[in-house]
């Protein structure tokens, strides 16, 4: 006997329409904010400026896939046949995303930073402050409002795709001093140690989305979960004399499901598999809970594969 709970709630059809409007406010600002910032780049030399640019990249990336995602969420739910094709929906296109972002950010990032150590190094190059600053201004200016239409975010992808802006906005605020600095000393050098700066706080977010879409994709135990855990709880309940073959895993962040196969001598189960689930539910936030329910002889007979092997 199987119980089956999965919790639908991914905020109203006006949660929904509000975050989709928000989002594609939000990646033309952070498209133009890179356009603009790529030009200004040039035309002052500013590394600090491209490697903002590059964050942009990103982070524009990250809206895309936010939109994407609630667009084929939205979509995907009217279309019968496809999601009986895709029966956990379509939130691993965001995990998918993520590490082919991830990899280019890593890779943007190790050309950046070999060509500001060769600035300070060996040659430091003329940077024109006037139009750093007034790209980096226009810039600030565009991710204040694209963080004001993202600050009520609902679902749990445009709320990632805040996060987003807000280091954004850190991001270009570094670049405005960093071109006051230059304007009024002359420093260039700042320009190449700010480009350091940035892509090192990039790198780092570019080493989590690969390490963390990695372990999605794996099918790995959330941080902090793991199958003895489980089974303690689940043994603690009265009824329940042991548990085995137990799966928990991620769909995408946040997203926990977890499996497992209880024995029991019980004969009516319903009572037992709704303590169960929300036990479940309470211990680990889970949304997507799959028990069945096997007497003794049962699981001694049909024993699984993963158990025998975690025995020995």
């Amino acid at each position: 006997m199987h119980t089956h709970q999965h919790d639908h709630s991914h905020g109203g059809h006006h949660h929904t329409i509000k975050d989709t409007h928000a989002l594609k406010i939000a990646i033309v600002m952070t498209l133009t904010i890179f356009i603009a910032q790529v030009i200004g780049s040039y035309i002052s030399g500013s590394l600090a400026l491209l490697s903002d640019a590059g964050h942009m990249l990103s982070d524009a990336g990250a809206l895309i896939i936010a939109f994407i995602a609630l667009k084929m969420y939205v979509n995907g739910s009217k279309n019968k046949e496809r999601m009986q094709r895709f029966t956990f929906g379509f939130k691993r296109i965001e995990v998918l995303a993520a590490l082919i972002n991830g990899i280019i950010l890593f890779s943007m990032c190790g050309f950046l930073i070999y060509e500001s150590f060769m600035r300070v190094f060996f040659h430091t190059a003329d940077i024109h402050a006037e139009p750093m600053l007034i790209t980096s201004v226009i810039g600030l200016i565009a991710n204040i409002i694209s963080a004001y239409m993202l600050h009520d975010a609902h679902h749990l992808s445009t709320k990632s795709a805040y996060l987003h802006v807000i280091t954004d906005l850190l991001s270009s605020i570094a670049v405005i001093l960093g071109g006051i600095i230059i304007h009024f000393t002359g420093w260039n050098i700042v320009d190449a140690i700010l480009s350091i700066g940035i892509s090192i706080y990039i790198l780092r977010s570019a080493i989590r989305l690969i390490k963390s879409a990695g372990i999605i994709l794996m099918d790995s135990a959330p941080r902090g979960i793991t199958s003895e855990h489980i089974e303690e709880v689940l043994c603690a309940i009265h009824g329940i004399n042991g548990v085995h073959d137990i799966h928990i895993w991620e769909i995408h962040p946040g997203d926990i499901s977890i499996s497992a196969h209880i024995i029991t001598d019980l004969e009516h189960h319903s009572q037992l598999l709704e303590e169960a689930r929300n036990t479940l539910i309470e211990h680990f936030h889970t949304k997507h809970i799959t028990l069945q329910v096997e007497n003794a002889e049962f699981a001694k007979d049909h024993g699984c594969d993963h158990c025998s092997s975690r025995e020995e």
